[in-house]
């Protein structure tokens, strides 16, 4: 829902489906929306009803973690991270995730260690290599308290 007021966001996040539909009906900024950015906005708001109470929180604490972000970091991952990404096959997704998914309970002394462990990054090629040294880095920003 880019491109929306943050505050208008949560608030429809956190209504019941039909009180959703009711502000969207009476609300005149959404709609002054153009018809294909409305029904975007009620897909996106559907997947979201549709989420458990942990994906739903998962997705808020990705959002604060951004939040969190400098804008150069942000940029990086918009132009860099995140075209690489889309580039890779599933399953070099699926590797790159399995040594994201072990470096995520490590200490920041210990995922320094492995990070630079020739045998950790064992099966990576560089840009994969360099994917999970950045992404690491970008999810060990601490949350917002």
């Amino acid at each position: 829902m880019a491109g929306l007021p943050p505050k208008w966001v949560e608030n429809l996040r956190d209504k019941p489906p039909a009180e959703q539909e009711r502000f969207m009906q009476n609300n005149e900024r959404f709609q002054n929306l153009p018809p294909g950015r409305q029904q975007q906005i009620r897909q996106n708001l559907q997947k979201w009803n549709n989420l458990t109470p942990d994906q739903k929180n998962a997705l808020r604490e990705r959002a604060n973690r951004w939040q969190q972000l400098s804008p150069e970091d942000r940029d990086k991952v918009r132009n860099e991270l995140l075209p690489k990404w889309q580039g890779m096959t599933p399953e070099r997704r699926q590797a790159v995730n399995g040594k994201l998914h072990t470096l995520q309970g490590m200490s920041p002394a210990d995922r320094e260690k492995a990070l630079n462990d020739p045998k950790f990054m064992e099966g990576l090629n560089p840009d994969e290599q360099s994917m999970v040294k950045s992404l690491s880095t970008l999810r060990s920003v601490p949350a917002a308290q």
